[in-house]
């Protein structure tokens, strides 16, 4: 009798929970986060929803650099368009889900235009032109009165009681929040996981490892790089709805190059190109950032020194670190740690 767990079809090979052990993890973990928000503070609950949050977020960057390999430096801008989108459709009635679809679908078509220039240039140029979108939105459009009659207003408070699609299905209180950024997280993970098993996944892979070689192989390059912006920018959007929804208020101080910085920071501390990886970026980076403000504040107290500024220090100090010794992300050195756990004592 063979031991041990084998795949006897493809279906089985290919699945998202192939292992027993998983299986038995996911039915014991999953209904973890649901049952959390009732049993743990409401800043704690707070904290959380705004980790789901950017979680969707950086999964969608990880679409585009992750996936496609696409340097994209306007993060902070597709949410502030997501973000002010949003706001100016509930400030209507028109519902979270549609404001938050159409916010996604106009950051996605931003995305599509910032990617243009894809066509002729890549790398560090396509990175330049997206930075230029961050500038404009953050520095100038934003923050433009006499564009106002566009986005609404530089500062907005946003509706905290809205339904679902028009006055159906009234939510706002801190534990709706929390359930819809879990729920909406938990579409985006499995949607990104399906998008790289699939033909287009795999694309985007390709064009990744080499565009070149992709294209002498009949992969359509612009077309698939585009459709990678349009993804992630459709992501990012809707997370930066459900931030503006989460916060009660929108400035354009919260979407500026910082805030790019930080989701870059959380997606290579985790893995790059990893669904997983990105979760657990999201996830260390923002309660490591919760404790060390807490413990800054107090020695700034103490010290009567700005000591918050000395986060970005110890977080590129991090990034420092985990890409000189696993470039891969933490991710990709517990999988090495677990490998080497399975064959311990043994050489192989």
């Amino acid at each position: 009798m063979p031991c041990g767990e084998y795949f006897t079809d493809y279906e089985s090979r290919m699945g998202l929970v192939r292992w027993r052990t998983q299986k038995i993890a996911l039915a014991l973990g999953l209904p973890i986060p649901f049952i959390a928000p009732f049993l743990l503070g409401g800043g704690t609950v707070t904290l959380l929803t705004q980790a789901y949050i950017f979680a969707i977020a950086v999964l969608g960057l990880n679409v585009i650099l992750g996936y496609a390999g696409e340097i994209v430096l306007a993060q902070g801008a597709f949410m502030a368009i997501g973000a002010y989108s949003t706001s100016r459709l509930l400030a209507v009635g028109a519902g979270l889900f549609p404001a938050l679809a159409v916010g996604g679908l106009i950051s996605a078509l931003v995305a599509v235009g910032v990617g243009l220039p894809s066509f002729r240039v890549k790398g560090f140029y396509i990175a330049i032109s997206t930075l230029a979108l961050q500038f404009i939105a953050e520095e100038w459009f934003f923050v433009n009165p006499q564009l106002a009659f566009i986005h609404g207003g530089t500062t907005q408070s946003v509706p905290s009681n809205v339904g679902l699609v028009g006055p159906v299905g009234a939510l706002g209180t801190t534990i709706d929040k929390y359930l819809l950024a879990l729920v909406l997280l938990l579409v985006f993970a499995l949607l990104s996981l399906n998008l790289s098993r699939t033909g287009i996944g795999k694309t985007f892979r390709a064009i990744h490892e080499n565009d070149l070689s992709a294209s002498v192989l009949g992969v359509n390059v612009f077309k698939n790089k585009l459709l990678a912006f349009a993804i992630g920018g459709f992501m990012i959007g809707v997370a930066g709805g459900l931030f503006g929804f989460q916060i009660g208020f929108i400035n354009a101080e919260y979407f500026t190059l910082g805030l790019t910085l930080e989701h870059y920071v959380m997606l290579l501390f985790g893995g790059l190109g990893r669904v997983w990886g990105a979760l657990l970026g999201v996830g260390v980076v923002t309660l490591v950032q919760d404790y060390l403000n807490d413990g800054l504040n107090y020695l700034a107290d103490l010290t009567g020194t700005n000591a918050t500024a000395l986060l970005p220090v110890f977080f590129g100090s991090i990034i420092i670190v985990v890409l000189a010794v696993e470039p891969k992300g933490v991710l990709a050195g517990l999988g090495k740690i677990k490998e080497y756990l399975r064959t311990w004592p043994f050489a192989y």
